[in-house]
């Protein structure tokens, strides 16, 4: 899975056409004793990788061409496990979402 879409890079900086993925969806238990809260609660975890184009992503030396957007690069979303069947997708619909982005497809 992948989209392509035009990034805001901050500055008036932007990335047309760039290849993201999300190599890797995580869901994550929160106790309530961790923050303070009455109950546990869920949340989906991802990181976003940005690269110019598909075949940046594919390269073997990838790590040197990603694209770094602190407003685009990580998220934390909230995620019921009753509900919710497949993190990776959630986190896939939620990106397409981001207000940095525009022109989003799936690549």
């Amino acid at each position: 899975m992948a989209i392509t879409a035009n990034v805001d890079l901050g500055n008036g900086v932007s990335a047309s056409g760039a290849y993201l993925r999300i190599p890797v969806a995580y869901v994550k238990k929160y106790q309530p004793n961790d923050i303070g809260q009455d109950t546990a609660f869920f949340k989906l975890v991802y990181d976003v990788e940005i690269y110019q184009n598909k075949s940046a992503a594919d390269d073997t030396a990838r790590a040197s061409k990603r694209i770094s957007c602190k407003d685009v690069d990580h998220f934390s979303i909230d995620y019921d496990p009753t509900t919710s069947t497949n993190p990776l997708a959630l986190a896939y619909a939620d990106l397409k979402t981001n207000s940095k982005l525009s022109s989003v497809s799936d690549a």
